[in-house]
């Protein structure tokens, strides 16, 4: 089955938490399906070194390898927290964003000096997304089709747009950059347009970084704030192989409207939900909640529906036999 197993590893990796004077919360929740390895990776920043008011939430959904995704979680926190003027901008959501793309592109080139790299050992990239919520504005940073959605007044807020091979834009660039689209892939070979690490596409000595086949330059979109924003959820593309937009954001309202308050067992439930869907990848998911702008239901949550789900197994087995 080259990069698949026989069976799926189910076993998650969870964890929740909140940002304390702030009224949010957030969980996450990671696993490696159908795939030979686990390359995500992820951070829950709630409160952002130096910057009390700031929280950071990024995934790094790998490809070829771990190694860049692993790299990108240990350097993008520090790569911020040493700029200056950073964790002063709170009340500056542009010059924020414009702070997290020359971290992307700091880190890339870092990162290309690793001796794994220098070496020809290590050839694996990552798609990076990234959001950062003040008091009063949500900043996405997003290099790839990993994609970051915000429920709002029950409506969905696209945060991230998803960078593939042919997008008109992304096509345009490959190509001045002497590369091709081939089967919706770079080259024939890789599914994403912008990612960090990635570094044999990235050799064209008359292009600048942002302007190579692949680029780990992100796209910043900033929203404000509002009373009615709900939640934001932050995915790799195992979780958007199989849902839309409005899917994420709609299952996570249902739970919350049968009576589930613990958003651990609400990541988990969606990862279950993309496996029963037949996602095969790995799969990450970050729920951020603004405790003022839902409102929850009663009823057994995901508890109920686990059970459902084991006496219709049970009741299928029965019937079988």
């Amino acid at each position: 089955m080259g990069n698949f197993l026989d069976k799926p590893i189910t076993e998650k990796e969870t964890f929740s938490g909140t940002v304390e004077g702030r009224k949010i919360k957030f969980a996450v929740s990671a696993m490696q399906g159908w795939r030979r390895d686990m390359e995500d990776a992820h951070i829950t920043q709630n409160h952002f070194p130096g910057a009390p008011s700031m929280s950071l939430f990024s995934i790094f959904d790998g490809h070829g390898g771990s190694l860049v995704a692993n790299q990108s979680k240990q350097r993008l926190v520090n790569k911020l927290k040493g700029m200056e003027g950073f964790t002063s901008s709170a009340s500056q959501p542009q010059r924020l964003g414009e702070y997290v793309r020359k971290a992307y592109l700091d880190m890339d080139q870092d990162m290309l000096q690793m001796p794994e790299v220098v070496r020809g050992e290590d050839k694996s990239g990552c798609t990076a997304l990234c959001v950062l919520i003040t008091d009063k504005s949500i900043i996405c940073a997003n290099s790839g089709d990993s994609r970051s959605v915000m429920a709002t007044k029950g409506q969905t807020v696209e945060l991230s747009y998803d960078h593939k091979p042919t997008n008109p834009v992304e096509k345009a660039r490959i190509e001045n950059a002497g590369g091709t689209v081939t089967n919706k892939r770079v080259n024939g070979d890789l599914a994403v347009s912008r990612a960090l690490g990635d570094f044999e596409y990235k050799k064209t000595t008359a292009c600048r970084a942002e302007e190579q086949q692949v680029s780990a330059e992100p796209e910043i979109k900033v929203v404000d704030r509002t009373p009615g924003d709900e939640f934001v959820i932050l995915a790799c593309d195992g979780i958007w192989d199989v849902m839309s937009s409005d899917d994420a954001n709609n299952f996570v309202r249902a739970l919350m409207k049968e009576g589930e308050t613990d958003l651990s067992l609400i990541c988990e439930e969606i990862l279950d939900e993309c496996l029963m869907r037949n996602s095969r990848d790995n799969m990450s998911v970050i729920l951020i909640v603004f405790e003022d702008g839902v409102t929850f239901g009663v009823g057994g949550g995901v508890t109920a529906r686990r059970e459902k789900r084991e006496k219709e197994k049970e009741q299928h087995a029965n019937y079988n036999s």
